[in-house]
């Protein structure tokens, strides 16, 4: 377990589900930022409303897929990164176990400890090889052990999904086309809402300006979509029919 997870757990101040916060928020933002500029974009650039479901549909889908399986590449090539550093740490402490001792009394020394508390934590920590590689990786190289690749990647693409559904769901249910672009962008702006609560409910501050600026991302999105749109139009590519 975590060093000091059980303290962490018995306070309500410090939730530990924000573990993949990052992945949760990043691919849910994604997902209904970039379906939402999709959606609008092309819903002014053709008549058919079939075909916005279509290209919708695979745009939410090819994205989801590229996220999770970039996120995986990401993390995957993060945790090897860590266990690369981790390994040379390894040969340093075997083969200069006297310059790593040193640079535990540096790392110590620097954080503001007297000499004599300084030698006392050198000595605690270089009796325990594990306790001696921690400390390395996280104060002289700024490294924490990466989250897993699989979870991470599932996630993001999970709720890439999550958030590029419900802007598309309209296109399915309601006609005609302008009604239902306007019941996309109502339900976009309710899940990122949902958005900007969580990212208030995992790191507090101000509920109304997590809120209020997801929305303006979203909507800065739309807006980009509907310049393309039309574009599109003023250039005559419009109309388009199966």
């Amino acid at each position: 377990m975590q060093p000091g997870k059980e303290i962490a757990e018995r306070e309500p101040q410090h939730p530990t589900s924000g573990t993949f916060l990052r992945d949760i928020v990043f691919g849910a933002n994604d997902g209904v930022v970039t379906a939402v500029g999709f959606l609008v974009g092309i819903s002014g650039s053709v008549t058919d409303q079939s075909i916005v479901v279509i290209a919708g549909t695979l745009g939410i889908i090819a994205g989801a897929a590229s996220m999770a399986l970039g996120n995986y590449l990401a993390v995957k090539s993060q945790k090897e990164f860590y266990e690369a550093m981790e390994a040379i740490e390894r040969w340093e402490m075997d083969n200069k176990p006297d310059v790593e001792r040193d640079e535990i009394r540096e790392i110590y020394t620097n954080y503001g400890f007297d000499k004599p508390t300084v030698e006392l934590l050198t000595k605690k920590v270089t009796a325990d090889r594990e306790l001696w590689l921690k400390v390395m990786m996280r104060d002289e190289l700024g490294l924490t052990r990466a989250e897993s690749p699989g979870i991470a990647g599932f996630l993001i693409g999970l709720f890439y999904l999550v958030g590029g559904i419900p802007p598309l769901l309209p296109f399915i249910f309601i006609t005609p086309l302008t009604r239902a672009l306007s019941a996309s962008l109502f339900a976009a702006i309710l899940v990122m809402s949902l958005i900007g609560f969580m990212r208030w409910w995992l790191n507090k501050g101000s509920l109304g300006t997590k809120i209020v600026e997801t929305i303006i991302i979203g909507l800065i999105a739309a807006g980009i979509g509907f310049l393309a749109g039309e574009a599109l139009n003023f250039f005559g590519i419009s109309g388009v029919a199966i």
